[in-house]
């Protein structure tokens, strides 16, 4: 979990063993490559606290630390982070005592460097995310700790099963944190890749946890990248968010549940969360809706979407908040259609993955009893490799429909192009690569 977070199209599977060894599509949700969108977003007003993580990073960029981060020598690096968290107020001695003697990891900078082989369908990242044993435990979760939850949901206004699916995303409600040193992953991370000033800040925060005696150095422990606790908090999440719910002096999110369920409830609520609101519904799409209309980007209140003939997935009339909402199809136009209200832009604050945002949402409302999606995605729906990607990019630019950079993901250029070339050649444009789309698309261009 992360309060500055990128867009991984290959979307990490979460929640299991691995949630403590994610991969590098997981780690785009660092904070890297979209940290210039989202610095640019988190500049206004309501979002000035989650911005003060990139602006830490900017100051540590002029400070010089990438510069000595890619001269190779590491010593010389951590110097550079400890004399900044020194001028952030973490003593000497902390500093001194948390860096000595510190090396690279190996197994993070493996980590760091595997691409992501596979972009998942939505069918495949539901299943991986939801399983009845998964709802099953959230439910039991939910009753045993509602004593703990009802008091935070009257204080944050966000929903107790929320805050549940969360944390079952995250580390399966508990049961794998991670076991890497957090101090020693965000060093080698901040010394020996390209993403020195961010995870230099991190670093420099997680000094800062230490000097507030919250912990020591041997208890801070997560996941490869750095993110600690039932939640996964970034070092920077913490510090800005975190919140001592049971009074005993520190905040310990592996250990102390109220801790947990407060800190995520305070970054959800600071981040915007609207009570008593879900983040997403599912809805029926028209005989000949436009699909022009299908765009993150494209809002409308729920009334105007009635208007165009949207329903319910159940048939009813559209939930109305007074908000207004985007319509996705992160299976297509076969697939199930969602109507995405301003609590998914939050949780994708959390995990910029639309497909992480998606499965806390149906997690949640499972949880408290609904039921599953009302339209199944697709059956034949396959994993795209990522060199499949980059052929239908390469394709795609050809046509003279793509002109950004070939990197093998499927983002929102890519599908925007796509979505150009279905209209070309009159098929339903809904941006997303199809069988049968892809099956054009080599036609046209052998």
């Amino acid at each position: 979990m992360t309060a500055v977070t990128g867009v991984p199209d290959a979307a990490p599977e979460r929640g299991s063993r691995q949630s403590g060894q994610l991969s590098r599509a997981a780690l785009t949700a660092y904070g890297y490559p979209a940290m210039r969108v989202l610095a640019r977003s988190l500049l206004a007003p309501r979002y000035r606290t989650l911005a003060r993580p990139l602006l830490l990073a900017a100051g540590l960029l002029a400070a010089g630390v990438p510069a000595v981060a890619q001269s190779g020598d590491f010593r010389a690096c951590l110097d550079a982070i400890r004399d900044t968290a020194m001028t952030q107020g973490v003593p000497a001695t902390t500093a001194d005592q948390a860096l000595r003697g510190i090396t690279p990891d190996p197994r993070v900078l493996e980590l760091d460097g595997k691409q992501p082989e596979f972009t998942l369908t939505l069918g495949r990242y539901l299943g991986n995310a939801i399983s009845p044993e998964r709802i099953a435990k959230g439910q039991q979760m939910l009753a045993r700790h509602r004593p703990v939850l009802e008091p935070i949901e009257r204080e944050y206004g966000v929903q107790a099963a929320y805050l549940v699916a969360f944390w079952g995303l995250e580390t399966n409600y508990g049961g794998y944190l991670g076991d890497f040193s957090v101090i020693r992953s965000l060093a080698t991370l901040a010394c020996q890749t390209k993403r020195a000033a961010f995870f230099a800040n991190e670093l420099v925060q997680a000094l800062k946890i230490l000097a507030r005696n919250h912990m020591t150095v041997a208890q801070m422990r997560g996941s490869w990248a750095g993110a600690m606790g039932n939640t996964q908090f970034m070092p920077s999440t913490y510090v800005n968010h975190a919140v001592d719910r049971d009074g005993d002096g520190r905040v310990d999110l592996w250990r102390s549940l109220p801790d947990v369920f407060a800190s995520s409830a305070n970054f959800l609520s600071r981040s915007g969360w609207k009570r008593d609101q879900p983040s997403h519904d599912e809805v029926r799409l028209p005989s000949g809706f436009d699909y022009a209309r299908v765009d993150l980007g494209s809002e409308r209140t729920a009334r105007e979407w009635q208007a165009l003939g949207v329903r319910h997935a159940s048939g009813r009339p559209l939930n109305d908040f007074g908000e207004r909402g985007a319509i996705a199809l992160p299976a297509g136009y076969r697939g199930p259609a969602f109507l995405m209200w301003p609590n998914f832009k939050v949780i994708m604050i959390w995990n910029r993955s639309q497909l992480y945002a998606l499965s806390v949402g149906e997690l949640a409302r499972q949880i408290q009893g609904g039921p599953g999606l009302y339209q199944l995605p697709p059956a034949d729906d396959v994993p795209l490799p990522r060199d499949a990607v980059v052929d239908l990019q390469s394709r795609l630019q050809r046509l003279g429909l793509y002109g950004d950079d070939i990197d093998g993901l499927l983002g929102p250029r890519t599908r925007a192009a796509l979505r150009d070339f279905q209209v070309r050649v009159g098929v339903t444009a809904d941006g997303y690569p199809s069988p049968d789309t892809l099956g054009r698309l080599r036609a046209a261009v052998p």
